[in-house]
């Protein structure tokens, strides 16, 4: 252990003659701890909000998405399928029709966007997660899965024969008089209910896939977009790639992130600033540091002039106190991301804070990094702190 080592764990373990520096050295490093823990937290819950907003909000957005850059629906047969779902990222695949519809319900009239699905489709989308009454759709009846919002807007009850959901389309091909339109419609039963905080998404309604091709006038090959769902830890946008050296170019491909790039930077742009703004909270504790070590040097200054009249050099005095206020400040900054761990811990495992009028827990997320993020802000500032509080020992005239 070198000299100067040793007695800056000196000065930091023992007690000062001047009570006005141990209560300064106390308050940097409670200031510290209640930082570092801060910050720590702050973007635990950042984390955890944006984990729960997407988990909502972006519901029945796959992985990926393969879509035709001309024809609203192509023939599915000119995708190589086989090859596709052979790839070593690609989990599942499903196919699906989509359509803007009108909808009727004895009354009262709205509009949604018709999805057709295959039954693999709650293999690629976490339907189950935001499905709060009724049951999903089967692939052998004409029911349909609608909105909590369109279920209001349309006074629709599940499985009422005497009051469904009648879906009307344009009739392609047959011309249209002034006074009325003509219109393709099928009758649907209403099986089930799903949640969604997505305005957009709350339009959607979820049919079989042969029903929506009966509806729409398409041939049995005939759909809107292949969803593709990736194995865990594969990264979307080389899993792309991949799709597109053996698709062709008539093909559009897109990750869950460029099918949402609005939202995602949106994202991307909070957690940059929530970050500067908590980096900046733990710079302004640092002062706090940055001042005790300087107290600390004009205490020691009798202490300071014996190490010069021993031999030791301006380096290894300023040494000293550098390496006292690292010690301060870890000390301070670990117990508070120890202290931050233990608070995230505990919430996302037993939930005992609540959002307000509900019984979901306050959504937290542990992230190792978060916590990597914080450790390298705590070494950064406390190494600049403890440097610049150190060159305060130049300006002290000592003797030798």
């Amino acid at each position: 252990m070198s000299v100067s080592s040793f007695i800056s764990k000196r000065f930091f373990f023992s007690k000062s003659n001047w009570n006005i520096v141990n209560i300064i050295s106390q308050t940097a490093s409670f200031v510290l701890v209640i930082a570092t823990c801060s910050f720590f937290i702050v973007l635990s819950v950042f984390s955890g909000l944006k984990d729960f907003g997407l988990n909502y909000s972006n519901a029945f957005d796959p992985d990926i998405k393969i879509t035709h850059n001309k024809n609203k629906h192509f023939n599915v047969s000119n995708l190589p399928l086989v090859e596709i779902t052979g790839l070593s990222g690609v989990n599942s695949l499903s196919q699906l029709v989509e359509e803007k519809v009108l909808l009727n319900s004895e009354d009262k009239n709205s509009y949604g966007v018709l999805k057709g699905v295959d039954k693999q489709y709650n293999s690629v989308v976490k339907i189950d997660s935001i499905l709060v009454l009724g049951r999903w759709i089967t692939q052998t009846l004409d029911d349909v899965v609608v909105s909590v919002t369109l279920a209001e807007d349309l006074s629709l009850g599940l499985f009422n024969y005497q009051g469904g959901l009648n879906v009307l389309v344009p009739s392609l091909g047959k011309s249209n008089s002034l006074l009325k339109s003509s219109f393709d419609s099928a009758f649907f039963m209403p099986t089930g209910v799903f949640q969604s905080a997505d305005e957009v998404d709350q339009k959607n309604i979820f049919t079989s896939l042969s029903s929506a091709r009966e509806l729409l006038n398409l041939k049995d090959n005939a759909v809107s977009a292949v969803i593709i769902r990736s194995n865990e830890g594969v990264d979307g946008f080389d899993l792309s790639e991949k799709i597109s050296s053996i698709v062709s170019d008539d093909f559009v491909i897109k990750t869950r992130e460029e099918l949402n790039e609005t939202y995602y930077k949106m994202l991307k742009t909070e957690g940059v600033v929530l970050n500067l703004l908590m980096g900046l909270i733990l710079v302004v504790a640092m002062f706090n540091t940055i001042g005790a070590v300087i107290i600390m040097i004009i205490e020691k200054q009798e202490n300071i002039k014996t190490l010069y009249k021993i031999g030791a050099t301006k380096q290894q005095v300023q040494n000293i106190f550098f390496k006292h206020g690292l010690l301060l400040s870890f000390s301070g900054g670990v117990l508070g991301l120890v202290l931050g761990c233990g608070v995230v811990y505990v919430q996302e495992e037993f939930g005992l804070i609540r959002l307000a009028g509900t019984s979901i827990p306050y959504p937290v997320s542990f992230d190792l990094k978060n916590f990597f993020l914080v450790t390298g802000w705590l070494l950064i500032v406390a190494l600049v702190g403890s440097y610049l509080a150190a060159l305060a020992a130049k300006k002290i005239k000592l003797e030798r």
